[in-house]
This record gives structure tokens, sequence and C-alpha cells, in this order.
């Protein structure tokens, strides 16, 4: 009877899940889990995002998404051992299918058949976008009197803020914000009127971007 006592009075100063101030809210932890859950970015809208950003700011049509088609044979280089002198080897569609089926069979046991997540790692998505000129570079010059290389800023500029994330007045430092102002105005509404480029606001980012470089 004391045994059971004691095993009741244990029980009784345990926190109830969702009870008591010491308790855990079944709520929070579902809205932290959402809250992860919408933090993480879907790579597989990013040709979609691209294309809306190329019709929205790209004036002259230029940028035009591309289609990366990998070749049927394959090269791997590879190390039988962490000394050993690095090893290039061609591989066909059946060996590529071998290779990525034991890469995926791997991480499949390293994971516990994904119990265990893997915090520390990269994953590099490849999107590419072609820049088209109407005419060559020299006639583009000579005869259009434009310059080519702000044209294919604007495209980098459009391309890395849907990337980023961030507008594009935050992936610009240095004197080269009012320059870009001038010849993409678009990129720009908020440091462009009729009036031209406002200074006096072209030269407040400037200040948050710089900060923000030397704190990282």
């Amino acid at each position: 009877q004391q045994q059971q006592q004691q095993q009741q009075q244990q029980q009784d100063q345990q926190p109830q899940v969702g009870q008591g101030s010491g308790g855990v809210d079944g709520s929070e932890i579902l809205a932290e889990i959402v809250g992860d859950v919408a933090a993480v970015r879907d790579y597989t809208s990013l040709p979609a995002e691209m294309d809306a950003e190329f019709g929205r700011l790209d004036s002259d049509s230029a940028l035009r998404p591309t289609i990366i088609t990998p070749g049927k044979t394959w090269s791997k280089r590879s190390q039988q051992a962490l000394l050993a002198s690095p090893i290039t080897a061609s591989m066909d569609s059946d060996e590529q299918k071998r290779e990525k089926d034991a890469a995926f069979d791997l991480l499949d046991a390293l994971t516990k058949s994904g119990a265990l997540p893997i915090e520390h790692a990269a994953l590099h998505v490849v999107v590419v976008a072609t820049h088209c000129f109407d005419k060559t570079i020299t006639d583009t010059v000579a005869e259009q009197n434009r310059n080519p290389i702000e044209k294919v800023e604007r495209s980098s500029l459009i391309m890395a803020s849907v990337v980023h994330k961030r507008p594009p007045v935050a992936l610009v430092r240095g004197p080269q914000l009012a320059r870009l102002c001038a010849a993409s105005p678009a990129l720009f509404p908020d440091l462009v009127d009729d009036g031209g480029v406002d200074m006096a606001q072209a030269q407040a980012p400037l200040e948050v971007v710089a900060t923000a470089q030397e704190e990282d």
C-alpha cells in the first residue's frame, strides 16, 4: 500500500500535457511545426516565380527560360581511399542509375529511412535563364547606341531578387545604385519618381546594406 501511495504521488506531481503552468500546450507545438513547414521553400516553384518577374520587370522581353538537358555520358571523379589519387571514369545511363540507387540506399541507411534529420547539408539548385540580344554586341553598341552591360545587369538583378527573396535595392551597394536606378527604374520604384532618381532616398538603403555586410 505504501508503494502504491508513493507511485500515486509521483504521478500526481508529473506535469500533464496541456494542463497547468508547467505543462506543454499542444497547440503551441502544432504552431511551431506548421511555422517550420511554412518556412521551408518550395524550389520547384522557382521557374514559375522567375517567369512572373521576367514578365513584370523585363521590358525588353530579353530573358528566356532555359531547359538544361544533361548528356547521356557522365564523368565520375572518385578516390578509392583518402590518400589515393583521384580516378576519372565515364558512366553510361545504366551505370548512372546504379550509382544513383546506391547513393539513395546509403542516404536511406544513414537517416534510418528518414527518421533522422540531416541538419548540416547543402542543396544545390541550378536555375538557368538566357539573355537574348536582337543583334550582336557590336551592333547593339554601334547602331542602337545601347549599353548591353546595363541590360545584363538588370537581368541578373531580377534573377537574384527571386533567388534570394530580397528586393533589388538590398542587393546593390556603393555608388552603383544611382546608375542602376537610371538604367532600370522599374527595379527601384521607391527610389525613382517622375523627376528622376531621388538621391536622398537612394543613399539611405546603401547605409543599411553596408552596415549589414560589416556585421556579417
